[in-house]
């Protein structure tokens, strides 16, 4: 199994190197073209070029870092090139990394090319066969959705409330902890973000289209009617009900199960998202990167310039 890994992680970096040096090579067959223009426009293409160099030095980078490679691997002969230094955090569940567009020595703000990532498993993968692994992935997410929910900055500061809460109609952004009490969210319109930390259950329903829903309750949760939420994080110490009309991309985890009473398919689960109940393991889901909770080969599925 060792040798196999190795000679996979080989491979990896084997296949990686045409595409990093392939990606340099443009820009030095760019950089000759611009010596035969008029200065003028050599001038102001040599700005473009330099522009672009940055962003494929910075996408060279990650690259390079995803397969694998020493962080140096490029400074050294023949290629004798610096690469900006890859970043690494976290953007709740996923793996944040970063480059920046500029070299180390140019002292500048520049802006980064960022990516999202986790680590890829299918419906046949033995990752989620250990219950130590999904423990990890569990109590990595429990702690990370609370400091999310709890470190959320004004006008999204956390409130504090007691007793059960039910909230009609259209509501605005909100960071809310309801302690001994339950929560009904039955909503309609759209909203940018709420977050919520519940003592008891959990239920969102209604005609709504959240940005980010991120749920953790001690009690079960349901999510039902026809909402849509483009970044859903929902963590139940019990047990949590996903009905059909529910439309999503995220991080599903509760401690006794996962249901889906019309059929996982009837739920339209935009990629990446990932479902998972700590005592009863994989769900079977078609496809799934897990969260980065635990060790292994990052993949990422979401590239942007911050």
């Amino acid at each position: 199994m060792g040798n196999c890994l190795r000679g996979y992680v080989a491979g990896r970096r084997g296949a990686v190197l045409p595409l990093v040096l392939g990606i340099l090579l443009a820009v030095t067959l760019l950089l000759t073209s611009l010596l035969q223009m008029p200065g003028g426009v050599r001038r102001g293409a040599l700005r473009q070029l330099q522009k672009q160099q940055r962003i494929y030095d910075a996408e060279s980078a990650l690259i390079a870092n995803l397969s694998g490679l020493p962080a140096d691997f490029f400074e050294r002969p023949p290629w004798n090139r610096a690469l900006p230094k890859v970043d690494r955090g976290r953007l709740g569940p996923w793996a944040v990394l970063s480059a920046p567009m500029s070299s180390a020595n140019s002292g500048g703000a520049d802006k980064r090319i960022r990516i999202l990532a986790g680590v890829p498993c299918d419906s046949a993968c033995s990752l989620l066969n250990s219950y130590e692994r999904r423990r990890e992935i569990y109590e990595g997410f429990r702690q990370e959705l609370i400091r999310e929910i709890s470190m959320a900055k004004p006008p999204l500061a956390l409130k504090v409330k007691s007793g059960n809460r039910r909230f009609l109609g259209r509501m605005q952004p909100m960071s809310l902890w309801v302690q001994e009490g339950d929560l009904t969210l039955n909503l309609d319109g759209m909203t940018s973000s709420g977050r919520f930390r519940v003592d008891g259950s959990a239920e969102v329903r209604g005609n709504v289209n959240f940005d980010t829903l991120r749920v953790y309750a001690r009690g079960p949760i349901t999510l039902r009617g026809n909402v849509r939420a483009r970044w859903l994080e929902a963590f139940s110490e019990d047990r949590i009900e996903i009905s059909q009309g529910l439309e999503f991309s995220g991080v599903v985890v509760a401690r006794r199960e996962v249901l889906f009473p019309n059929g996982a398919r009837k739920v339209r689960r935009r990629y990446p998202s990932f479902a998972m109940s700590l005592e009863s393991g994989n769900l079977g889901l078609d496809s799934m990167l897990i969260p980065a909770f635990i060790s292994g080969q990052l993949q990422p599925f979401e590239w942007s310039l911050k």
